[in-house]
Protein backbone atom coordinates (compact mmCIF):
# COMPACT_ATOMS: atom_id res chain seq x y z
CA UNK A 1 0.00 0.00 0.00
CA UNK A 2 1.45 3.35 -1.09
CA UNK A 3 1.12 6.07 1.55
CA UNK A 4 0.55 9.45 -0.11
CA UNK A 5 1.43 12.86 1.22
CA UNK A 6 -0.02 15.95 -0.42
CA UNK A 7 1.67 19.33 -0.51
CA UNK A 8 -1.14 21.85 -0.87
CA UNK A 9 -4.78 21.67 0.17
CA UNK A 10 -6.72 23.54 -2.51
CA UNK A 11 -9.47 22.32 -4.83
CA UNK A 12 -7.17 20.26 -7.06
CA UNK A 13 -5.77 18.45 -4.01
CA UNK A 14 -9.29 17.58 -2.88
CA UNK A 15 -10.14 16.18 -6.29
CA UNK A 16 -6.98 14.09 -6.11
CA UNK A 17 -8.03 12.77 -2.70
CA UNK A 18 -11.36 11.66 -4.14
CA UNK A 19 -9.65 9.84 -7.01
CA UNK A 20 -7.21 8.21 -4.58
CA UNK A 21 -10.08 7.01 -2.39
CA UNK A 22 -11.12 4.51 -5.09
CA UNK A 23 -7.70 2.85 -5.16
CA UNK A 24 -6.80 -0.47 -3.59
CA UNK A 25 -3.10 0.30 -4.04
CA UNK A 26 -2.67 3.60 -2.24
CA UNK A 27 -4.22 5.78 0.44
CA UNK A 28 -4.04 9.29 1.81
CA UNK A 29 -1.67 9.48 4.75
CA UNK A 30 -0.68 13.14 5.21
CA UNK A 31 -1.36 16.67 4.01
CA UNK A 32 0.82 19.75 4.39
CA UNK A 33 -0.61 23.25 4.04
CA UNK A 34 0.41 26.69 5.22
CA UNK A 35 -3.26 27.55 5.74
CA UNK A 36 -4.66 26.49 9.12
CA UNK A 37 -8.30 26.52 8.02
CA UNK A 38 -7.56 24.14 5.14
CA UNK A 39 -5.68 21.76 7.42
CA UNK A 40 -8.59 21.79 9.84
CA UNK A 41 -11.15 21.18 7.11
CA UNK A 42 -9.25 18.17 5.77
CA UNK A 43 -8.64 16.79 9.28
CA UNK A 44 -12.37 17.02 9.94
CA UNK A 45 -13.10 15.15 6.70
CA UNK A 46 -10.31 12.58 7.17
CA UNK A 47 -9.60 12.26 10.92
CA UNK A 48 -7.02 9.51 10.39
CA UNK A 49 -4.60 11.67 8.35
CA UNK A 50 -1.52 13.47 9.62
CA UNK A 51 -1.41 17.22 8.94
CA UNK A 52 1.63 19.48 8.76
CA UNK A 53 2.01 23.25 8.53
CA UNK A 54 5.46 22.80 6.98
CA UNK A 55 6.16 21.04 3.67
CA UNK A 56 9.60 19.88 4.80
CA UNK A 57 8.09 18.05 7.76
CA UNK A 58 5.89 16.05 5.41
CA UNK A 59 8.90 15.09 3.29
CA UNK A 60 10.79 14.04 6.42
CA UNK A 61 8.00 11.70 7.52
CA UNK A 62 9.30 8.15 6.87
CA UNK A 63 5.73 6.89 6.37
CA UNK A 64 5.27 9.01 3.22
CA UNK A 65 6.04 6.96 0.09
CA UNK A 66 4.75 9.31 -2.62
CA UNK A 67 4.04 13.03 -2.81
CA UNK A 68 1.42 14.84 -4.86
CA UNK A 69 2.46 18.47 -5.37
CA UNK A 70 -0.54 20.76 -5.75
CA UNK A 71 0.73 24.25 -4.97
CA UNK A 72 1.40 27.34 -7.10
CA UNK A 73 3.30 26.79 -10.35
CA UNK A 74 6.38 28.70 -9.26
CA UNK A 75 6.80 26.42 -6.22
CA UNK A 76 6.62 23.12 -8.13
CA UNK A 77 10.29 22.87 -9.00
CA UNK A 78 11.64 23.53 -5.50
CA UNK A 79 9.40 21.02 -3.76
CA UNK A 80 9.61 18.37 -6.46
CA UNK A 81 13.39 18.63 -6.24
CA UNK A 82 13.41 18.35 -2.46
CA UNK A 83 11.06 15.37 -2.60
CA UNK A 84 13.21 13.50 -5.14
CA UNK A 85 16.34 14.11 -3.06
CA UNK A 86 14.51 12.54 -0.11
CA UNK A 87 13.58 9.58 -2.35
CA UNK A 88 9.86 10.27 -2.32
CA UNK A 89 8.02 9.37 -5.52
CA UNK A 90 6.56 12.55 -7.05
CA UNK A 91 3.39 13.31 -8.99
CA UNK A 92 3.56 17.03 -9.74
CA UNK A 93 0.73 19.15 -11.09
CA UNK A 94 1.24 20.72 -14.48
CA UNK A 95 3.17 22.64 -15.52
CA UNK A 96 5.79 20.68 -13.61
CA UNK A 97 8.23 23.56 -13.99
CA UNK A 98 8.33 27.04 -15.50
CA UNK A 99 11.48 26.38 -17.55
CA UNK A 100 12.96 23.53 -19.53
CA UNK A 101 16.22 23.82 -17.56
CA UNK A 102 14.33 23.13 -14.35
CA UNK A 103 12.55 20.17 -15.93
CA UNK A 104 15.82 18.77 -17.24
CA UNK A 105 17.25 19.03 -13.73
CA UNK A 106 14.31 17.11 -12.23
CA UNK A 107 14.66 14.44 -14.91
CA UNK A 108 18.38 14.05 -14.16
CA UNK A 109 17.72 13.85 -10.42
CA UNK A 110 14.98 11.25 -10.89
CA UNK A 111 17.35 9.08 -12.93
CA UNK A 112 20.33 9.56 -10.60
CA UNK A 113 18.27 8.78 -7.51
CA UNK A 114 16.15 6.09 -9.20
CA UNK A 115 13.15 7.95 -7.81
CA UNK A 116 9.86 8.21 -9.65
CA UNK A 117 8.70 11.53 -11.10
CA UNK A 118 5.72 12.27 -13.33
CA UNK A 119 4.00 15.45 -14.40
CA UNK A 120 0.28 15.13 -13.67
CA UNK A 121 -0.92 15.15 -17.28
CA UNK A 122 -4.11 13.23 -16.54
CA UNK A 123 -5.35 13.53 -20.14
CA UNK A 124 -2.92 10.84 -21.25
CA UNK A 125 -4.53 8.30 -18.92
CA UNK A 126 -8.20 8.97 -19.73
CA UNK A 127 -9.66 5.68 -21.11
CA UNK A 128 -11.05 7.28 -24.28
CA UNK A 129 -7.75 9.05 -24.99
CA UNK A 130 -5.90 5.74 -24.65
CA UNK A 131 -8.35 4.17 -27.12
CA UNK A 132 -8.00 7.05 -29.58
CA UNK A 133 -4.20 6.89 -29.34
CA UNK A 134 -4.28 3.18 -30.12
CA UNK A 135 -6.61 3.58 -33.10
CA UNK A 136 -4.72 6.56 -34.48
CA UNK A 137 -1.44 4.65 -34.25
CA UNK A 138 -3.15 1.89 -36.24
CA UNK A 139 -4.07 4.38 -38.99
CA UNK A 140 -7.75 4.98 -38.24
CA UNK A 141 -7.80 8.31 -40.11
CA UNK A 142 -4.62 7.81 -42.09
CA UNK A 143 -1.73 10.22 -41.70
CA UNK A 144 -2.35 12.95 -39.14
CA UNK A 145 -2.24 16.32 -40.90
CA UNK A 146 -3.50 18.89 -38.39
CA UNK A 147 -4.63 19.05 -34.77
CA UNK A 148 -6.69 21.88 -33.33
CA UNK A 149 -7.65 22.21 -29.67
CA UNK A 150 -9.13 24.90 -27.46
CA UNK A 151 -9.28 25.55 -23.70
CA UNK A 152 -10.98 28.89 -22.99
CA UNK A 153 -12.75 30.07 -19.85
CA UNK A 154 -13.69 33.44 -18.35
CA UNK A 155 -12.37 34.59 -14.97
CA UNK A 156 -12.89 38.31 -15.46
CA UNK A 157 -15.50 38.38 -12.68
CA UNK A 158 -14.04 35.58 -10.54
CA UNK A 159 -12.38 35.90 -7.16
CA UNK A 160 -9.25 34.13 -5.87
CA UNK A 161 -7.37 34.33 -9.16
CA UNK A 162 -4.36 36.21 -7.82
CA UNK A 163 -1.77 33.66 -8.95
CA UNK A 164 -3.02 33.90 -12.55
CA UNK A 165 -1.83 37.51 -12.66
CA UNK A 166 1.47 36.93 -10.87
CA UNK A 167 4.23 38.01 -13.27
CA UNK A 168 6.40 35.04 -12.26
CA UNK A 169 3.87 32.30 -12.94
CA UNK A 170 0.67 33.76 -14.33
CA UNK A 171 -0.96 33.84 -17.71
CA UNK A 172 -3.13 31.40 -19.59
CA UNK A 173 -0.24 29.56 -21.27
CA UNK A 174 1.15 28.58 -17.86
CA UNK A 175 -2.30 27.79 -16.52
CA UNK A 176 -3.87 25.42 -19.05
CA UNK A 177 -1.55 25.54 -22.07
CA UNK A 178 0.19 22.37 -20.87
CA UNK A 179 -2.95 20.38 -21.70
CA UNK A 180 -3.08 21.74 -25.24
CA UNK A 181 0.62 21.28 -25.88
CA UNK A 182 0.83 17.77 -24.40
CA UNK A 183 -2.21 16.70 -26.44
CA UNK A 184 -0.68 17.93 -29.69
CA UNK A 185 2.66 16.28 -28.91
CA UNK A 186 0.86 13.04 -28.07
CA UNK A 187 -0.05 12.67 -31.76
CA UNK A 188 2.72 14.57 -33.58
CA UNK A 189 6.32 13.46 -33.17
CA UNK A 190 8.42 15.90 -35.16
CA UNK A 191 10.77 18.85 -34.58
CA UNK A 192 9.18 22.30 -34.65
CA UNK A 193 9.77 24.33 -37.80
CA UNK A 194 7.98 27.58 -36.96
CA UNK A 195 5.49 29.14 -34.54
CA UNK A 196 3.08 32.02 -35.03
CA UNK A 197 1.13 33.58 -32.19
CA UNK A 198 -1.52 36.21 -31.57
CA UNK A 199 -1.69 37.23 -27.92
CA UNK A 200 -3.80 39.55 -25.81
CA UNK A 201 -2.81 40.68 -22.33
CA UNK A 202 -4.65 41.43 -19.11
CA UNK A 203 -2.89 42.94 -16.06
CA UNK A 204 0.45 42.22 -17.69
CA UNK A 205 -0.02 38.50 -18.42
CA UNK A 206 -1.24 36.68 -21.53
CA UNK A 207 -4.98 36.09 -21.30
CA UNK A 208 -5.97 34.98 -24.81
CA UNK A 209 -3.52 33.17 -27.08
CA UNK A 210 -3.95 31.77 -30.57
CA UNK A 211 -0.91 29.74 -31.59
CA UNK A 212 -0.04 27.87 -34.79
CA UNK A 213 2.85 25.39 -34.68
CA UNK A 214 4.25 24.04 -37.95
CA UNK A 215 6.39 20.92 -37.65
CA UNK A 216 9.15 19.86 -40.02
CA UNK A 217 6.97 16.88 -40.96
CA UNK A 218 4.50 19.35 -42.48
CA UNK A 219 1.95 18.64 -39.74
CA UNK A 220 0.31 21.58 -38.00
CA UNK A 221 -0.90 22.10 -34.44
CA UNK A 222 -3.24 24.97 -33.58
CA UNK A 223 -4.26 25.87 -30.04
CA UNK A 224 -6.43 28.58 -28.56
CA UNK A 225 -6.37 29.25 -24.84
CA UNK A 226 -8.07 32.03 -22.89
CA UNK A 227 -9.16 33.22 -19.49
CA UNK A 228 -11.32 36.07 -20.79
CA UNK A 229 -13.88 34.14 -22.87
CA UNK A 230 -15.86 30.91 -22.60
CA UNK A 231 -15.49 28.69 -25.67
CA UNK A 232 -16.12 24.97 -26.16
CA UNK A 233 -13.02 22.89 -25.26
CA UNK A 234 -13.03 21.04 -28.57
CA UNK A 235 -10.24 19.06 -30.23
CA UNK A 236 -10.29 18.08 -33.90
CA UNK A 237 -7.70 15.75 -35.39
CA UNK A 238 -7.59 15.88 -39.18
CA UNK A 239 -6.13 12.97 -41.12
CA UNK A 240 -5.72 11.92 -44.73
CA UNK A 241 -8.70 9.55 -44.36
CA UNK A 242 -11.03 11.54 -42.11
CA UNK A 243 -11.22 13.39 -38.80
CA UNK A 244 -11.93 12.90 -35.10
CA UNK A 245 -13.57 15.39 -32.75
CA UNK A 246 -13.94 15.18 -28.98
CA UNK A 247 -14.90 17.48 -26.12
CA UNK A 248 -13.68 18.36 -23.59
CA UNK A 249 -10.42 17.30 -25.20
CA UNK A 250 -8.47 17.13 -21.92
CA UNK A 251 -10.85 14.57 -20.35
CA UNK A 252 -13.28 13.28 -22.99
CA UNK A 253 -15.64 10.33 -22.73
CA UNK A 254 -17.01 10.48 -26.28
CA UNK A 255 -15.53 11.11 -29.73
CA UNK A 256 -17.03 11.44 -33.18
CA UNK A 257 -15.23 9.77 -36.06
CA UNK A 258 -15.88 10.84 -39.65
CA UNK A 259 -14.07 8.80 -42.26
CA UNK A 260 -14.03 10.10 -45.83
CA UNK A 261 -17.30 9.41 -47.66
CA UNK A 262 -18.72 7.43 -44.73
CA UNK A 263 -21.36 8.14 -42.13
CA UNK A 264 -20.03 9.57 -38.87
CA UNK A 265 -20.08 7.34 -35.80
CA UNK A 266 -19.36 7.73 -32.10
CA UNK A 267 -17.17 5.87 -29.64
CA UNK A 268 -17.70 6.15 -25.90
CA UNK A 269 -15.62 5.23 -22.87
CA UNK A 270 -16.45 6.31 -19.34
CA UNK A 271 -13.89 7.26 -16.73
CA UNK A 272 -12.87 4.54 -14.31
CA UNK A 273 -14.41 6.14 -11.21
CA UNK A 274 -13.28 9.68 -12.13
CA UNK A 275 -10.74 11.57 -14.24
CA UNK A 276 -7.98 11.33 -11.59
CA UNK A 277 -8.09 7.61 -10.82
CA UNK A 278 -6.29 6.29 -13.92
CA UNK A 279 -3.45 8.79 -13.53
CA UNK A 280 -3.00 7.75 -9.89
CA UNK A 281 -3.05 4.07 -10.82
CA UNK A 282 -0.32 4.71 -13.39
CA UNK A 283 1.89 5.94 -10.55
CA UNK A 284 1.06 2.88 -8.46
CA UNK A 285 1.85 0.54 -11.35
CA UNK A 286 5.17 2.26 -12.05
CA UNK A 287 6.17 2.03 -8.39
CA UNK A 288 5.20 -1.63 -8.30
CA UNK A 289 7.49 -2.21 -11.29
CA UNK A 290 10.32 -0.14 -9.75
CA UNK A 291 10.22 2.43 -12.58
CA UNK A 292 11.37 6.02 -12.13
CA UNK A 293 9.19 7.29 -14.97
CA UNK A 294 6.00 6.49 -16.87
CA UNK A 295 6.25 5.47 -20.51
CA UNK A 296 2.95 7.24 -21.19
CA UNK A 297 4.04 10.57 -19.68
CA UNK A 298 7.80 10.25 -19.59
CA UNK A 299 10.46 12.60 -18.32
CA UNK A 300 11.29 13.39 -21.95
CA UNK A 301 7.62 14.18 -22.61
CA UNK A 302 7.68 16.77 -19.83
CA UNK A 303 10.94 18.24 -21.13
CA UNK A 304 9.45 18.45 -24.64
CA UNK A 305 6.36 20.24 -23.30
CA UNK A 306 8.50 22.71 -21.35
CA UNK A 307 10.72 23.41 -24.35
CA UNK A 308 7.77 23.97 -26.67
CA UNK A 309 6.18 26.30 -24.11
CA UNK A 310 9.39 28.35 -24.08
CA UNK A 311 9.49 28.48 -27.87
CA UNK A 312 5.90 29.73 -27.90
CA UNK A 313 6.69 32.44 -25.35
CA UNK A 314 9.58 33.63 -27.50
CA UNK A 315 7.07 34.49 -30.25
CA UNK A 316 4.99 36.75 -27.99
CA UNK A 317 5.50 40.26 -29.31
CA UNK A 318 5.33 43.57 -27.50
CA UNK A 319 2.73 44.87 -29.95
CA UNK A 320 0.23 42.26 -28.79
CA UNK A 321 -2.19 44.49 -26.95
CA UNK A 322 -3.63 44.76 -23.47
CA UNK A 323 -7.40 44.43 -23.09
Amino acid sequence: MIHWGIIGAGNIARRFIKGLSYSQNGKLYAVASHTATKRTELKDLYPEIVTYDDYEQLLDDPQVDAVYIAIWHKEHYEWARRAILKHKAVLCEKPATLSSIQMQDLASLAKENQTFFMEAMKTRFIPLVLELKKQLDEGLIGDILRIENRFCYDITNASQTRYLFDQEQGGILNDVGSYNIASILDYIDSPVQSIESSVQYMQGVDCHDQITITFTSGQVGYLEIAMDENLSPLMTIYGSKGKITCMPFYRPTQATIELNNQKAYHIHKDYIFDDFYTEIEEVHQCLKNHQYESQRMSLKDSIDCAMLTEKIKQTFKEENHEI
